[in-house]
């Protein structure tokens, strides 16, 4: 199967979860599974995304972690969706300082669409890396891809955004977020694999 190059394509793939409790979050399909953040599927509260015109109901993930932030730690959840056939791939390196990645997101529970450039600026811990994002990614955003090359290279699990318009660490710049690398997410998936 060809990559998909064009971001409005793969755009098509980044979808919003909805649940009973208006917690926002988003994630990527990818082949025949639907990848989130962890701590997404934590605060929600019956999580469903819409897929071809279906609701789709988040039950029984295949991967599922929610631990605490450390650099060993996934912020992961992985579900099966048999019928999904999407073209996106999962890619098995990790960006280096200065690739310029593209982020999509969905904001607002699926109302408000943000696209812009993750410039990875060289910080890397364990199974996460840090970008500097062109458009503040909020609330909302937590669980979407980065992409390079046409593959997904990381979900976004956390950002130095306060919702007052702060930074959480002031060391820090306001846009920097962090990803968990796609790298790790294929391992966890081989070790499902063969568990």
């Amino acid at each position: 199967m060809e990559k998909i190059q064009d971001i409005t394509k793969m755009r098509q793939y980044v979808l919003s979860i909805i649940s009973d409790n208006y917690n926002e979050g988003c994630g990527v399909m990818v082949g025949n599974m639907f990848i989130t953040a962890g701590h997404v599927i934590h605060k929600c509260v019956n999580p469903i995304i819409r897929w071809n015109g279906k609701k789709i109901p988040l039950i029984n993930p295949i991967v599922f972690h929610n631990d605490e932030n450390n650099s060993d730690s996934y912020d992961i959840a992985v579900y099966s969706i048999p019928k999904a056939n999407s073209p996106l791939v999962l890619s098995d390196i990790v960006p280096e300082k200065g690739d310029v990645l593209k982020s999509c997101s969905w904001r607002m529970l699926g109302e408000e669409y943000v696209e812009c450039n993750a410039v990875v600026n060289g910080l890397k811990d364990g199974n996460y890396y840090a970008a500097n994002t062109d458009e503040q990614l909020k609330p909302g955003s937590s669980g979407s891809p980065v992409f390079l090359n046409g593959e997904v290279v990381g979900i976004l699990c956390a950002g130095n955004y306060n919702n007052d318009n702060t930074p959480c660490n002031t060391e820090w710049p306001l846009n920097l977020c962090v990803f968990l690398s796609s790298k790790v997410i294929l391992e966890l998936l081989e070790t499902k694999r063969f568990q």
